[in-house]
Parts: structure tokens; sequence; C-alpha cells
């Protein structure tokens, strides 16, 4: 009987956008643009608590990080930033699509 893989701690790159100028995984260190849509917003319940997510945000290393500090400041809770996307405690997708709207970030999703 084949045994069927539940979890791994192996990363997943398949849901990561590709680089347009080098081919490989965007990082942001070729400087080159990404094929990256759309910020996707979206709403999840983890073990009974809700969670907003932006997903495919079209910003890599420190930038992401200076957007998750200015959202967690204006929305006033914690978050985190996992495989290229920020997590916050919480239904905050009415601030959260102000503040992109604010920065000209193009988003989709949570009407």
């Amino acid at each position: 009987m084949a045994r069927k893989v539940v979890w791994s701690s192996a990363g997943d790159d398949s849901h990561r956008p590709i680089c347009t100028s080098c081919g490989q995984i965007h990082d942001g260190s070729c400087g080159g643009n990404s094929a990256m849509g759309p910020a996707r917003l979206r709403l999840e319940k983890r073990r009974g608590k809700t969670i907003t997510v932006i997903a495919e945000i079209p910003l890599t290393g420190a930038m992401l990080k200076e957007c998750l500090k200015e959202l967690k400041k204006r929305c006033a809770t914690g978050g985190t930033v996992k495989e290229g996307s920020i997590e916050l405690q919480g239904d905050h997708v009415g601030s959260v699509r102000e503040y992109l709207d604010s920065r000209s970030i193009a988003h989709k999703g949570w009407h």
C-alpha cells in the first residue's frame, strides 16, 4: 500500500510567481518584474478565528514587511508574512482595501 504525504516541511513553490526576466521563482533578487496580477483578498477561518489574507501582493522582501508593519498599525492587530502573503488576525478587509487603494496597489476579492 502506497503512503500518501499528508504534510511536508518541504516548501512547495508551485504557487509562487515566475520572474519574466530570468525565468526563476520571483524573489526580487534579479530586479525583474514578476507575472503577478492584482493582490487577492480573502477571509479564512482557522481554529474558530477569522484571518484576513492578502495573497499574491506585488511586493517583495523588505517592502512586504513594511506593508505588514503599516497594516498592523492601521488595523491595531497582529499579523505575519507567510510564503509571500500577509496574514492579519481578524476581519480587516475594509481597512486593507482602503490601504491598498491609497498605495495604488490593484486588488481583487471579498467585495
